[in-house]
């Protein structure tokens, strides 16, 4: 939907001539997860305020160009009514045919985590005017900018930390790239007919245009003028998802690590920036990730701005019980963790921040009013393909087919002190609430 220099207008409404692609290459259209769909508007139908920001890149005014007049464009977007407060706007630039992990994290209003919720990535969104052919898990654009349709749409979930990440693959020839520009800052490179304008356009929905809180991002992409090395002798390998802190996690000094609980069965995005001798992002390194002191590998390389995205996947049996608290101790005995290391081959990093995470499963609750009844929601963490027998006080009892790693269960009760029990597995998991 829009351009440094301002494609949007009434929802992005600047007529200009479309360029023609050599080669136009359809839509794939993915019938199993992650969804993959064409759509003028490809909402979720998610929760409603959600927060959504960019991870990876990290961008800001030293590194975008124009940030001060794009930004006051969202601005006035927001005031028209368009866009849900808070909007970012934001433009920036990548080599042609590189690739870039776009990195989201997704909160409610509050500040909570939205978990496992559906996400959907507008990839050059409708009135963007985007020409690029790129693509996110194996769906590409067309370059053909039709509105109010998007090119692409990529639906997935975000993981246990209310983080996703898309990677986002330009496929244009080097022929077809925008002049390299004097710098990040500095306005993009093409002619007044926009002909030889190249660029993508980004936006993740969760909701719908004015009720999400999220970023538009877009980049140009350009041919270099000599190839971008970086020396990485010693580099510095910094996580960056998902952010862990004195809320949602712990540091065992011996390890020199943080811990976080996650819980059994769930993808977790853990993501990564290299950065070279000279303090430079680096590009098309190659990071491996040692889990469990190496008993096996991942592998992944960075992308233009210098992140490495990795999706560890857990596959254990032997559930740790649920933590009181997202900052309790970790078990001594663990019967299910990961621990990350990230490496570089022939290098010493002179910065590696390692992670270890520890499996649960258990239930926690809450409870709202709803109308003159109330709503308790059981939280049923690590037991994706199980089926739970759920009992709650004043309640039928009933049995739920668990499809994800963390899923809700709603019960509607009376007012009252209300124990909840949930069997999985034979095991019985308590929990007491206060309807009031």
């Amino acid at each position: 939907m829009i351009n440094s220099q301002s494609t949007l207008g009434k929802k992005g409404i600047y007529m200009s001539k479309f360029r023609t692609h050599i080669a136009v290459i359809l839509a794939m259209i993915l019938a199993v997860s992650p969804l993959a769909v064409y759509s003028a508007v490809a909402a979720t139908g998610g929760p409603k305020d959600a927060v959504i920001t960019l991870q990876s890149p990290f961008l800001d005014a030293s590194n975008t160009s124009e940030a001060k007049s794009n930004q006051q464009m969202a601005d006035g977007w927001v005031a028209k009514g368009w866009f849900g407060t808070g909007l970012v706007f934001q433009v920036s630039f990548a080599p042609v045919g590189s690739t870039i992990n776009l990195t989201y994290n997704v909160k409610d209003k509050n500040g909570k985590p939205l978990a496992f919720t559906r996400v959907n990535l507008r990839i050059n969104k409708g009135y963007s005017e985007a020409a690029s052919i790129v693509e996110v898990d194996g769906v590409r654009t067309k370059g053909i900018d039709r509105p109010p349709f998007d090119q692409a749409n990529v639906i997935r979930l975000t993981d246990a930390f209310g983080n996703i990440t898309f990677a986002l693959k330009n496929l244009d020839l080097e022929s077809s790239a925008e002049a390299e520009p004097d710098s990040y800052t500095s306005k993009p490179i093409f002619s007044d007919d926009k002909l030889d304008r190249l660029h993508s356009q980004m936006l993740p929905e969760v909701s719908s245009e004015p009720a999400d809180h999220s970023v538009i991002t877009e980049f140009h992409y350009f041919k270099p003028k000599a190839p971008i090395v970086v020396p990485a002798t010693k580099p510095t390998i910094t996580l960056i998802s998902p952010k862990l802190d004195a809320t949602n996690s712990v540091t065992d000094a011996g390890k020199n690590l943080k811990q976080a609980y996650a819980p059994l069965g769930g993808d977790l995005v853990v993501v990564y920036k290299v950065t070279g001798d000279d303090g430079r992002a680096v590009p098309s390194k190659v990071v491996d990730l040692k889990v469990n002191g190496g008993k096996s590998t991942l592998k992944a390389t960075t992308d233009a701005f210098g992140y490495a995205a990795f999706t560890v996947k857990n596959a254990d049996t032997k559930p740790n019980n649920a933590p009181a608290s997202a900052t309790s101790a970790m078990p001594a005995a663990s019967s299910a963790f990961a621990t990350l290391v990230p490496e570089i081959a022939g290098t010493t990093a002179a910065v590696a921040e390692g992670v270890e995470f520890h499996y649960y499963r258990g239930i926690s609750t809450s409870v709202a009013k709803s109308g003159k009844d109330f709503v308790v929601s059981v939280a049923i963490a690590g037991a994706a393909g199980k089926t739970a027998s759920v009992a709650v006080t004043g309640a039928k009892k009933a049995s739920v087919k668990l499809s994800s790693a963390m899923q809700v269960v709603p019960v509607k009760v009376k007012a009252g002190a209300k124990t909840v029990t949930v069997v999985i597995d034979g095991k019985s998991y308590t929990s007491k609430v206060v309807a009031k």
